[in-house]
């Protein structure tokens, strides 16, 4: 997705501490969680949906502030920057902590100057034999993972403000826009704002990224294809809101034939993303509880049928745009002979729509399931409902045991995979 920087060099000069160093094999994500001290690093990562992207292939290097450095924010601040409203800042925070490609501690000082995930530029320098990364020190180097390295930094590194001629351009635009709209010139609003982004799209100095002018031009081509003035008024609007709002979807990768790994499994951080509902919560007194083992995600608990109950289930949210480009999702589970519900839903939450299909296990074999989006079934506290979800619509999975059964389960979920329908992956494995 990123290319990766070229090497970079210098010899010498740290004073830099690796005793804390975990064994290597894990990925980023897996060597945060194992160290104890990223807990707040951990959590927003997991709040912002990058978790899945920093155990990706990679290689990464991630400046890692500790828990204390985060505490130096303050409660409030990072209370507002954990919610729903503070989720583009939060990313575009974690972002500038982030380097393609493999930086070690020796090359840092050398580069002068990195180019981060957030498209803005970390300085760096040497100052009494130790590294300094805009500002902040790097206490200990080359904590190797899997997919990367991570350096650990005593304080959080701000990203700089949008730029300041990009909010003047679009607040100044709305307001002759709206101005214009309120007085019944719908076609004049049009013309100030399809103005305002094709300079924000075509000019220089406004601080965008390439992807971000990729995906501005595809949504004001998408905007162009209203159908009369106030519609097309308020779908230009709508962008300009998103670009001021740091809002804009980050494109996903193209599913390829291989599909693309939305939860491999292959460490605890993923399975730790997870979170059981059980019956209780209406009465009820079925079990369940999630685990790890040789790579693979277990479900599993015990159902009962006592006071209505005889349902358990797990979920769990997932990034914006993980299912977009692909029409399937492909699971590769173990069963015990027991029928189970794979659900979507429209939020990474308790609240939105749940989608649900039902597939049938064999006891003790591994299988893949194919599950075509647009034919999962809208429910409501089990009922069933009209309505379909949409990919790019998917902020949450979950699992159920739910079929009327009592009695011990046990599912185990080796991966979970966005497919096109003109792809497969290979079966058989065991």
């Amino acid at each position: 997705m990123h290319q990766t920087l070229a090497t970079l060099g210098l010899s010498g000069l740290l004073m830099l501490t690796t005793q804390a160093r975990p064994q290597d094999g894990g990925t980023l994500v897996d060597l945060a969680v194992g160290a104890g001290n990223f807990t707040t690093l951990v959590a927003a990562v997991e709040a912002a949906g990058l978790a899945d992207a920093l155990s990706g292939d990679g290689p990464l290097t991630v400046f890692a502030p500790t828990d204390a450095a985060f505490s130096a924010l303050g409660e409030d601040t990072l209370k507002e920057l954990l919610t729903e409203r503070g989720r583009p800042q939060l990313t575009r925070i974690l972002l500038h902590h982030v380097v393609a490609g493999e930086v070690l501690a020796e090359d840092v000082v050398q580069a002068g100057g990195l180019e981060t995930l957030a498209g803005t530029r970390l300085a760096a320098q040497a100052a009494l034999g130790r590294v300094i990364v805009d500002g902040a020190a790097v206490e200990a180097a080359d904590l190797r993972a899997s997919n990367g390295v991570i350096h650990v930094i005593d304080r959080v590194l701000l990203p700089p403000a949008r730029s300041a001629a990009l909010e003047a351009l679009l607040v100044g635009a709305v307001e002759r826009g709206v101005a214009l709209f309120n007085n019944g010139d719908e076609a004049g609003c049009c013309a100030v704002y399809a103005t305002a982004l094709d300079a924000l799209r075509l000019g220089g100095g406004f601080g965008l990224l390439d992807w971000e002018r990729e995906v501005l031009l595809g949504m004001v081509s998408e905007a162009n294809r209203s159908a009369g003035a106030r519609e097309l008024a308020w779908a230009y609007r709508g962008i300009i809101d998103a670009v001021l709002a740091g809002e804009l979807p980050r494109p996903a990768p193209e599913v390829d034939e291989a599909g693309r790994v939305v939860f491999s499994f292959g460490g605890v951080a993923e399975t730790r993303r997870w979170d059981t509902v059980l019956d209780g919560v209406m009465g009820g007194r079925s079990t369940g509880r999630i685990g790890q083992a040789e790579g693979a995600m277990i479900f599993e608990g015990v159902t009962s049928l006592e006071n209505n109950g005889g349902f358990s289930s797990i979920r769990c949210g997932v990034a914006d745009g993980a299912f977009a480009g692909a029409d399937t999702i492909q699971l590769r589970v173990k069963g015990d002979g027991r029928t189970y519900i794979f659900g979507a839903r429209t939020s990474s939450g308790m609240g939105g729509d749940s989608f649900w299909t039902r597939f049938a296990t064999v006891d003790g074999e591994w299988q893949t399931v194919d599950v075509r989006i647009k034919d999962m079934e809208r429910h409501f506290f089990g009922r069933k409902m009209s309505g379909t979800i949409t990919p790019e619509r998917i902020r949450g999975l979950e699992f159920y045991v739910y079929d009327k059964k009592a009695g011990p389960f046990r599912l185990e979920v080796d991966e979970i995979r966005a497919m096109s329908s003109s792809t497969t992956l290979a079966r058989g494995r065991s």
